[in-house]
């Protein structure tokens, strides 16, 4: 990647120069409410920030020409909130990226999901694991075994967001891991349930999947740039990062520093004591989200693993949160700030907006919902015992 030093140069000229949005009005008038400068503010921080427009076919300068001029100083703010919705929702659709509005509104893209998958999983997933009970008192995750099959073990995995940052809160969690991995470890497989994992954070995410690395290994599993400069081409994005960069001083944003990178936290390796090598399922829908997209992803590098269920929900950048300046305090907006490539059949692609292929891609009918089949856990059982 670029130096620090050369990045920063860059930082200083983009603060310091105005976008070809006609003006910069952000700058000023701290304490306007102006719902002008308010979206003036709003649009500049994606034109600095956001590196996915080239991913996703974005013409931003042609999204400020279609709705600055429906803006005046008279637009309310439910006005201005509806605008900045369906720019969200339409153009952005950024489960990582939203805009809220006086913290009780918030505008954020969510995909389209199955019902009858929802549905599957709400109702007939609990009917067929025997969870053991003390392995429920925690927020990340439950385990037990099928109750037609006790020799294949299940383990619910909740999210991998933390309760509290802190090394204390990352021990706890590798312990729960641990704990479920002792008691399944002599079972013929194991179904590993992300269908319902909205993700958090990557160490959480990788410290799992290292519990079913085959070998000692070590894999680049992400690679991550961001941008240098104002605009909607891959122009505007710096190269792939090599070393730790702090990110671009904010005072705007939680921490004070914008698109930090940090490329040790790309590779994956074997964790635990021990690594359970027989055969494991991985099950995700459109709710496997995050976090948990890179847990599915480390462990589609393994042969002994086959993943099962629906797409996932295809957001992968790190994000941060602006609290804008023209807002008062009323507006703040999460930006997603990296590019992210995954390692898949060897080769870095990204997933973002669009999410990873099981292996095998299976919907339910609403007719087998009703009969009480979670397809997804049939599936898995087929490929353990077969």
């Amino acid at each position: 990647m670029r130096n620090i030093t050369s990045i920063l140069l860059i930082l200083g000229i983009l603060l310091g120069s105005t976008s070809c949005s006609k003006n910069d009005e952000s700058n000023n008038a701290i304490e306007s409410t102006n719902p002008q400068m308010v979206f003036q503010e709003f649009w500049d921080i994606y034109d600095r920030h956001y590196p996915l427009m080239h991913r996703k076919g974005i013409n931003w300068q042609e999204v400020y020409d279609t709705y600055y001029p429906q803006i005046s100083s008279t637009t309310s703010d439910t006005q201005l909130f509806g605008f900045l919705n369906t720019i969200m929702t339409t153009v952005i659709k950024d489960g990582h990226a939203d805009v809220i509005y006086n913290n009780n509104q918030e505008a954020i893209y969510q995909p389209e999901f199955n019902q009858n998958v929802i549905n599957m999983i709400e109702n007939n997933a609990a009917s067929k694991v025997n969870i053991v009970d003390s392995s429920s008192n925690n927020p990340y995750l439950s385990y037990g075994t099928l109750v037609n099959h006790p020799n294949i073990g299940y383990i619910n995995s909740k999210n991998f967001e933390p309760v509290n940052e802190s090394e204390t809160e990352f021990n706890n969690f590798k312990a729960i891991v641990d704990a479920a991995l002792v008691a399944l470890q002599d079972t013929e497989g194991i179904i590993i349930d992300v269908r319902t994992n909205g993700g958090g954070q990557g160490p959480f995410a990788f410290y799992f999947a290292g519990r079913f690395f085959s070998n000692n290994t070590s894999i680049e599993l992400t690679r991550q740039r961001i941008k240098i400069s104002i605009g909607s081409t891959e122009t505007s994005l710096g190269d792939w990062a090599t070393e730790e960069f702090e990110g671009y001083p904010d005072s705007r944003v939680e921490g004070g520093y914008v698109a930090g990178i940090f490329p040790e936290d790309n590779t994956i390796s074997a964790s635990g004591t021990f690594q359970y090598t027989s055969k494991v399922a991985v099950l995700t829908s459109r709710n496997t989200a995050s976090a948990a997209e890179y847990f599915t992803a480390a462990m589609k590098t393994q042969t002994h693993v086959k993943t099962f269920g629906e797409i996932t929900f295809g957001i992968f950048a790190g994000s941060d949160i602006f609290t804008l300046k023209n807002g008062s305090g009323l507006w703040k907006t999460r930006v997603s700030t990296h590019d992210v490539e995954i390692i898949y059949n060897s080769t870095f692609q990204s997933f973002e907006g669009i999410g990873i292929l099981p292996d095998e891609e299976l919907l339910p009918s609403a007719t087998q919902v009703v009969n009480g089949d979670d397809i997804h856990i049939e599936a898995a059982v087929n490929y353990i015992t077969n």
